[in-house]
């Protein structure tokens, strides 16, 4: 699978009252995760931050398989972190969904709490980046994330004409010219951050090289 998902929470712009109450955070983390979260986490999160890590791993997760699975529901209770390990500003984390394995990346500061997933441990291939942008309205937001991506890809090829569309079911590709790259994308934003992810392996760089030499 080559794929990549990732989701932003601003932490400015949640309640912690309401993402403390029972009712709310185990639509979020099942009674085990909230288990594994007190034996193993609370001397290095807050609760509230441990239940927004869990929402945007599971939300990053989310957009990595729905790249395969259009008709793919999110259900967070349905995805199980099984490991979390870090410290109090980066964790790694394992999810089992179904028969499927997941691993996560994930960082935390006073700003946000940002992760991505990937179906290996392995993230050398995963690029990614966050902005804090002065406007966070939806159009705002759109715009931002779109150039800020092409502004990263157009470092690494600068001899593309690279814009960003949709497919038909709403994800972003990646064209040059006239013709779609085999570059994962995801996009996500919060409150006044964007960010992306992306992948591009080597075979992905030799697909495009090769491309961008016969034009």
């Amino acid at each position: 699978m080559t794929s990549t998902g990732n989701d932003i929470v601003a932490l400015t712009a949640i309640s912690v009252a309401r993402t403390k109450q029972p009712n709310f955070y185990l639509r979020i983390i099942s009674s085990v995760e909230e288990e594994l979260y007190y034996s193993d986490l609370q001397d290095q999160l807050p609760f509230e931050h441990f239940v927004w890590l869990a929402w945007s791993v599971k939300e990053s997760i989310f957009k990595c398989l729905k790249r395969f699975d259009p008709a793919l529901i999110f259900s967070p209770s349905k995805m199980r972190i099984v490991e979390l390990k870090g410290t109090a500003d980066q964790f790694h984390g394992t999810i089992k969904f179904g028969d499927q394995l997941l691993y996560s990346q994930s960082v935390i500061n006073n700003d946000f709490i940002f992760s991505i997933v990937n179906d290996t441990p392995d993230f050398s291939e995963t690029y990614w980046d966050i902005k804090k942008i002065e406007f966070a309205d939806p159009t705002s937001q759109s715009d931002a994330v779109r150039q800020f991506l092409l502004e990263r890809l157009g470092q690494l090829f600068p001899d593309s004409d690279l814009r960003i569309t949709k497919n038909v079911y709403g994800w972003p590709l990646v064209v040059d010219r006239y013709d779609e790259l085999p570059i994962p994308v995801s996009f996500t934003h919060h409150d006044h951050f964007v960010a992306y992810s992306f992948q591009l392996s080597d075979s992905l760089w030799k697909v495009h090289q090769h491309h961008a030499g016969v034009l």
